[in-house]
């Protein structure tokens, strides 16, 4: 089908592929002529009808690209969202734990979870609708105070009664009466850590002066979201309701086109071919082989990335509550420093565990995330098991007959802190290194990344003049410097893991 709508700043001619190897070149007439990103869409002229026209591509239909395709859509842009997978949600977002946390090490990450935070409490108001929404259960999150949790707690506390976060410090006294002995849940304060492995001697073994937790840090201000599919379909709803966003999924891009120096579109495997002035990266595991493509060997511009992405395969196990414990109605979302493992409530009175990545264990980066291994490691999930058993000895270990969990990729940056960022390319765009800690920011992110893309298409340059961006829901803070989430920054001091 042609696109019958008016020219506007961009005139193409029929467009033409030349594919010579792995490079792509998009022949336009004139790419000169994009000028200042507008307040109203910018439309292009007729292609062949193997071709579509867009103002804005949007790599990846998870949570963060439908975020930010729903945020360029209000703003009067056309966007076109691709996606492999047949609908949206469907990749790394839909085995994410859904954790809603404010617990970070640097001040940008906590205010940016905050305000996250109330856009998830007020989720309606940022979809649109009220009916069959996501939904936020708060929990609060417990955190002991040991020797491996201090360096991280220091931080995340200081910077909590900096901005006025609510948190509760609590003895050992006041922990061990609430999860204690004398309580269903039982826990265990000994001192274990630092974390091992199952075939370590020591693991299991408290330390030897019998020392136990100093108290602990109670995050009332925390929950998680049940169903990550679910809150992605509730934004790609709110984007179609725009008017403006369309949603190309069962699509898988095989090439990021350019001419001149610039972006000018991108290729699908199918030989679709969509024209855009603006290609966003928000491609998930697949993020580091977009930006192959993007900066192959015959790109006219170098990568400049100080900061790279790729993905690294996670297991989440799942193990039912202890018996007499309403762990679904009563358990708090835990992160267990001391044993390797974070832990929050799942339907049907089970137990979500996933790893902190201690440093006894190897990270298992990948080069492509679709060579990962699919099938659940007994390993793996015995060892998350056996230590969240240390700190709830009443938990039921389960053989590999009830093996249950999941399997995914998640993107990473070297510090796990991601990259909101335009590049060296003008018009590729990139919101990247998001999985495992992001999808509760993904409220926020859709507005501060479509503020980046109007900055920089308006002719301010991000590297010097970065965004500042304001949060809404709490005006009264300091802006953010965005220039936190640039692919030329230097490594970030973070915990190096999930936690960021």
């Amino acid at each position: 089908m042609r696109c019958t709508r008016p020219v506007v700043l961009l005139r193409s001619t029929r467009k033409q592929l030349q594919n010579t190897g792995s490079k792509a070149i998009c022949k336009f007439e004139s790419l000169s002529c994009l000028g200042p990103f507008p307040s109203q869409p910018r439309y292009f002229s007729t292609g062949p009808e193997s071709s579509t026209c867009s103002d804005v591509v949007v790599i990846g239909g998870g949570v963060i690209g439908t975020s930010l395709a729903l945020n360029l859509g209000r703003r009067g842009h056309q966007v076109t969202v691709l996606d492999a997978l047949p609908d949206v949600g469907r990749g790394s977002t839909s085995y994410s734990s859904g954790i809603c946390r404010t617990m970070y090490m640097s001040i940008d990450n906590v205010k940016m979870a905050w305000e996250g935070y109330q856009y998830w409490k007020q989720w309606g108001d940022l979809v649109g609708f009220t009916e069959d929404l996501a939904e936020l259960r708060e929990t609060g999150a417990l955190i002991l105070r040991n020797d491996m949790s201090k360096t991280f707690l220091d931080a995340t506390v200081r910077l909590h009664k900096q901005l006025g976060i609510p948190i509760e410090e609590w003895s050992f006294e006041e922990v061990s009466a609430r999860f204690g002995a004398s309580s269903p849940f039982n826990l265990d304060f000994s001192v274990f850590g630092p974390p091992k492995t199952l075939d370590d001697p020591l693991f299991g073994v408290p330390c030897a002066n019998g020392q136990q937790a100093s108290g602990a840090v109670y995050f009332p201000k925390t929950g998680y979201v049940s169903d990550p599919t679910l809150a992605v379909e509730n934004l790609k709803r709110a984007a179609n309701n725009t008017g403006n966003v369309t949603f190309k999924l069962g699509h898988t891009v095989s090439a990021v086109l350019q001419r001149g120096g610039r972006v000018c579109g991108v290729t699908c495997e199918n030989g679709m071919d969509i024209e855009a002035p603006v290609v966003v990266n928000a491609a998930g595991p697949a993020s580091n082989k977009i930006t192959g493509m993007a900066f192959g060997n015959d790109s006219s511009v170098a990568n400049d990335m100080a900061i790279s992405t790729r993905p690294v395969r996670q297991e989440v196990a799942y193990v039912r509550a202890p018996p007499g414990v309403d762990y679904d109605a009563h358990g708090p979302i835990m992160v267990d420093l001391d044993v390797g493992v974070y832990c929050r409530p799942e339907v049907g009175n089970r137990i979500l565990i996933g790893s902190v990545e201690p440093s006894c264990d190897a990270v298992q980066f990948l080069d492509d995330a679709a060579a990962a291994n699919p099938s659940l490691t007994e390993e793996a999930h015995t060892a998350h098991i056996m230590r969240l058993a240390l700190r709830m000895p009443d938990l039921q270990i389960s053989g590999a007959a009830n093996t249950q969990g999941i399997v995914a990729c998640y993107d990473v940056t070297e510090d796990w802190t991601p990259i909101y960022d335009h590049s060296a390319l003008p018009g590729y765009y990139m919101a990247i290194g998001t999985s495992g800690n992001q999808f509760k920011m993904a409220g926020v992110v859709g507005v501060m990344m479509a503020d980046i893309i109007e900055h920089v298409e308006n002719g301010n340059c991000q590297d010097t003049a970065p965004v500042q961006f304001q949060l809404t829901k709490l005006p009264s803070w300091d802006p953010i410097n965005t220039a936190s989430y640039s692919r030329l920054r230097q490594l970030q001091n973070t915990s190096a893991s999930v936690l960021c």
